[in-house]
């Protein structure tokens, strides 16, 4: 797709189609981490094509050598597995792990950079296996947390060996965990929060947030008070409740989430009538909720509002600027907020040209050592479910770094 023009004060995301023959839900979804960046380029990961029982899913690992012009396939296999996780070390090293729905395992695939990343060294991960899952790096201690929706939580080290399993959450009264999200803070505090699912009806109930101090081995609320898992996963646990208390009768999806600089940042959208996009953020020190930003998320003329979504930022860089993508409220296109105050205000910083039925819009939470922003998304077309519709399967960039519009509160 050719580059927008952008408006005064308003740059332009770049899009590339990385894939024009895919399925409907090829970068599922924007919990999860599934676009990285090293020295050695950028990697993404996908979905080609799935069968009907999800048995068979044909995914690809993509590696683009010129900043995201364009990509080729590094390696490619099919399996019963959504579309696999990716992260990355200072060695540039890659870490990708998928589930297998039909073993019900999970597995790690350790691609070396000094093999050039040629056939991975796998490590599996013991009943690991569900549909919805994330992971992250923790490079201080030299292991990645694996969280699962079938409430497992894992510590594979960077060797590729089994750390730990346990049962982090049980499913409540109400409902049962469903998409579970990480965030690193600088200080090494593992946090996470995760949406859940009501019993027996298609309903996103509510979204929680829990942390660990050290790396997964215990567990606390925000204001440090300890906790002994495994935790019921609802309103009926002990763990700290994002979503408002007239938000449990309509769907509550957390897109997103990140800590940065002391402060939890969340993104999800309540679909009330009218609907609330939530731009909510806690102080870590206080456990305070000192911003909710509803039902408009907004900058000068852009607004957001969409079930997906990711936030970004230069990974341990004190008071480096924070982003937002999502969708744009009122057209049919990817746009971008930022901000300079972590979260305080936000401001219009960039939108894509219009795009069909933008999907699962998921990147990578740190920004890239050349300045870019850089993410995936699937371009529908049609609905999703319907496995005989090609769908287009992008990366998306956004030069980092460039002039922001006038203020504009948020809190």
């Amino acid at each position: 797709m050719p580059a927008v023009e952008p408006s005064p004060g308003v740059t332009p995301i770049q899009l590339v189609c990385v894939d024009s023959q895919a399925t409907g839900y090829g970068t599922f979804q924007s919990h999860n981490q599934k676009v990285v960046s090293n020295r050695r380029g950028i990697f993404m990961t996908h979905l080609r094509s799935r069968n009907e029982a999800y048995t068979a899913q044909s995914w690809r690992l993509s590696w683009s050598t010129n900043a995201g012009e364009s990509f080729f396939t590094l390696f490619a296999a099919t399996n019963a597995t959504n579309p696999p996780l990716l992260e990355s070390d200072a060695d540039d090293n890659l870490y990708l792990v998928r589930p297998d729905f039909v073993d019900g395992h999970a597995y790690l695939y350790r691609f070396l950079a000094k093999e050039n990343y040629r056939e991975p060294h796998m490590t599996r991960i013991p009943n690991g296996a569900a549909g919805k899952f994330a992971m992250i790096l923790d490079a201080r201690r030299k292991q990645l947390a694996y969280f699962a929706h079938n409430n497992s939580f894992h510590l594979v080290g960077l060797d590729g060996v089994l750390r730990s399993s346990t049962n982090l959450l049980t499913e409540g009264k109400h409902a049962a965990l469903q998409y579970p999200s990480l965030s690193l803070g600088e200080d090494g505090t593992l946090h996470t929060a995760w949406t859940t699912v009501k019993h027996g009806v298609y309903l996103y109930w509510d979204i929680h947030y829990l942390q660990s101090p050290d790396g997964g081995l215990t567990w606390r609320r925000m204001n440090g008070a300890p906790l002994n898992p495994p935790l019921v996963a609802d309103d009926g646990g002990p763990t700290d409740r994002i979503t408002l208390d007239d938000e449990y009768e309509c769907h509550t999806w957390l897109s997103n989430f990140m800590v940065k600089d002391g402060k939890a940042h969340f993104l999800y959208l309540a679909q009330t009538n009218p609907p609330r996009q939530h731009y909510v953020r806690y102080d870590l020190k206080t456990a305070k909720r000192e911003a909710d930003v509803q039902p408009d998320f907004r900058g000068e003329k852009i607004s957001l509002r969409g079930l997906d979504g990711f936030f970004a930022s230069t990974q341990n860089k004190p008071n480096a600027r924070l982003y937002c993508v999502n969708r744009d409220a009122n057209q049919s296109r990817i746009v971008c907020l930022a901000s300079d105050d972590n979260g305080a205000t936000w401001h219009d910083y960039a939108v894509s040209e219009p795009v069909i039925s933008p999907y699962a819009i998921g990147g990578c939470r740190a920004v890239t050592a050349d300045g870019w922003v850089v993410g995936s998304f699937t371009d529908a077309g049609a609905d999703p479910k319907v496995s005989d519709v090609a769908s287009k399967v992008y990366f998306l960039k956004i030069r980092a770094g460039l002039p922001l519009t006038r203020p504009n509160k948020a809190n």
